[in-house]
C-alpha cells in the first residue's frame, strides 16, 4: 500500500536546512565571539536571577558551552531556549516568560524591527571578517553624499571603519540596529550579505539611490540595488483578494515586534467596518498543516516581523497578506502609502479607523471574478415576525433556530462530519472488545 504511507526512511534519512552557516573560528577566540564578559557584566550589574539565552538554529551547536562559561563565571543557572515562538531574529519573550525570565540574551542576526521591550535584552552579533581597505577602494566610486548602513555580522568594525572614514565628509556610517527614522533621502550603501533584510531597507526608505556591498564576495564591488518589481505587483492582486474575501484570518506572528497589538486592533476595526467576519488566530510558528483546519477562511493576514518568509511562500491553502494590503484594500481614506514589510514604517501616518464609517459600504465589481461585490454588512431575517436584525441566530415560524451559514456555528453546521459526537443514551452499552493489532500500513487481520 505504498500509495497511502510513506517509507520510514524518508523521515530518518532527512536532512534539516539550516538558515545560517555555522561559525568556523579558532576556539581560543570564543569568548571573545560570544562576548562572555560582556554578558557576564550585564546580567551582574543589573543583578538579574533568570536569563535565557536565545539563539538561531546555525548557532545551537555552541550555545552549551556559551551557558557553561557564564555559569561558571555568575555562579547561577542561565537558560538555554531550545526553539523560538516565532522568528529567530526577534526577542523570543513567549518562551522566556515560561520561567518568568528577568531577561534575555540574544546571539545571532537581528532585523530592524523595533522591539516591544517586555524585557530588557541584550544583542550580541555574529562576527564577520570585512576589509576596511577594500570598502575604501569601492566606496571612492561614489562621490555623492551617502551613508553606509553596517549589517549586524559588521557592527564590531564600526570603530575601525570611521576612524578610516574620519577623513571623508560626505560618509556617514551607521548600524543597522541605529535609530534609522531620518535616512530617508540619502544615497544609502548596505553593506551586508542577507538579501531579504536588504530588500525590506530598501521597500522602507524613500532613498535617492540605493546601493550594496556584499563583503562575502570578493573583489568587492559598489552594486545599484534593482528593486523585484513582482513584489509591487503582487500587492495589487492580493488587495483585490482581500476585496472579495467574506471572512478573514488574522493570524498573530510576532510577540516581539513595537505596536503588534494595535495593528490587530486597527485590522480588526477595518474588517468590521468593511462588512467582513474575522477570526483571531493563535497558533505559533503557523504551518500548512494548522491553517488547514480553518476551510471557511478565505484569506489570512499575518502580523509578523518584516523579516518573515512566510509572505512569499506559496505552500498555503489560502493567501496570506500584509497588514498593508488590508489597509489598501478596505481603507478608502488610504491611496498614497508605500508598501514596506514593516508596518511599523507607516503605523502613525495612518488615519483613525474610527473616522472610516460607513464610506467603505459600496458595490464595485472585481478586476478577478468579474462578479459584483457588496461590503454592506450583512443581515439575517427574523423569519417569524419579518424583521430584520444584527443577530447570527433568528427565529423561524415552527419554531427552529436558523443560523448563518457562512461563518462560525453557521459554517460547522454544514459540514458532514462535525467529529466524534457523545451520543449519550443512545448507544447500547458493550462490554470491551479486542481490537485490531499491528500497524496501519497493514494490520494483522487484513488480508494482503
Amino acid at each position: 500500500m505504498p500509495q497511502f504511507s510513506t517509507n520510514e526512511s524518508v523521515s530518518l534519512e532527512k536532512e534539516i536546512e539550516l538558515k545560517g552557516e555555522i561559525p568556523q573560528f579558532d576556539f581560543q577566540q570564543f569568548d571573545q565571539t560570544y562576548e562572555i564578559q560582556k554578558c557576564a557584566q550585564w546580567i551582574k550589574d543589573n543583578e538579574y536571577q533568570k536569563v535565557c539565552l536565545q539563539f538561531p538554529d546555525h548557532l545551537l551547536p555552541h550555545s552549551t558551552e556559551v551557558a557553561l562559561k557564564l555559569q561558571k563565571i555568575l555562579g547561577q543557572t542561565v537558560y538555554i531556549l531550545g526553539d523560538t515562538a516565532y522568528e529567530s531574529c526577534c526577542i523570543d519573550y513567549v518562551a522566556a516568560a515560561h520561567i518568568n525570565a528577568d531577561a534575555i540574551i540574544h546571539f545571532g542576526p537581528i532585523c530592524f524591527s523595533k522591539s516591544s521591550e517586555n524585557l530588557p535584552y541584550l544583542n550580541v552579533y555574529e562576527k564577520k571578517t570585512i576589509s576596511v581597505t577594500e570598502l575604501d577602494k569601492v566606496l571612492a566610486k561614489e562621490e555623492n553624499e551617502m551613508l553606509v548602513l553596517l549589517d549586524d555580522e559588521y557592527i564590531h568594525s564600526y570603530d575601525h571603519i570611521c576612524k578610516a572614514f574620519a577623513y571623508k565628509p560626505n560618509i556617514v556610517v551607521m548600524k543597522i540596529d541605529d535609530d534609522l527614522s531620518d535616512i530617508n533621502n540619502n544615497t544609502i550603501v548596505f553593506v551586508g550579505r542577507n538579501k531579504r533584510k536588504l530588500m525590506n531597507i530598501s521597500l522602507s526608505f524613500k532613498s535617492k539611490s540605493f546601493y550594496y556591498v556584499d563583503p562575502s564576495k570578493q573583489p568587492l564591488d559598489l552594486i545599484p540595488y534593482q528593486p523585484d518589481s513582482k513584489i509591487i505587483k503582487r500587492r495589487y492582486f492580493l488587495i483585490e483578494k482581500v476585496k472579495d474575501a467574506s471572512t478573514i484570518g488574522i493570524v498573530i506572528g510576532t510577540m516581539a515586534v513595537k505596536n503588534y497589538l494595535k495593528v490587530i486592533e486597527r485590522v480588526k476595526k477595518l474588517v468590521e467596518a468593511s462588512g467582513k467576519k474575522y477570526y483571531l488566530i493563535s497558533v505559533g510558528k503557523p504551518t500548512v498543516a494548522k491553517l488547514a483546519n480553518l476551510g471557511e477562511i478565505d484569506i489570512y493576514v499575518m502580523v509578523t516581523c518584516a523579516m518573515n518568509k512566510i509572505y512569499d511562500s506559496r505552500d498555503f491553502y489560502k493567501p496570506i497578506v500584509t497588514p498593508y494590503d488590508i489597509e489598501m484594500a478596505l481603507n478608502p481614506n488610504t491611496t498614497d502609502l508605500n508598501f514596506t514589510y514593516d508596518y511599523n514604517r507607516y503605523l502613525n501616518s495612518l488615519n483613525d479607523v474610527n473616522t472610516i464609517g460607513k464610506s467603505v459600504n459600496e458595490t464595485d465589481v472585481s478586476l478577478l471574478t468579474g462578479k459584483l461585490r457588496s461590503n454592506v454588512k450583512e443581515e439575517s431575517e427574523d423569519i417569524s415576525n419579518g424583521q430584520t436584525g444584527s443577530s447570527q441566530i433568528t427565529l423561524k415560524g415552527d419554531g427552529s433556530l436558523s443560523v448563518n451559514s457562512h461563518f462560525g456555528a453557521g459554517y460547522l453546521n454544514d459540514l458532514s462530519w462535525k467529529g466524534l459526537e457523545q451520543n449519550l443514551g443512545q448507544t447500547e452499552v458493550k462490554l470491551v472488545e479486542k481490537g485490531r493489532t499491528g500497524i496501519a500500513q497493514g494490520y494483522e487481520n487484513e488480508k494482503i
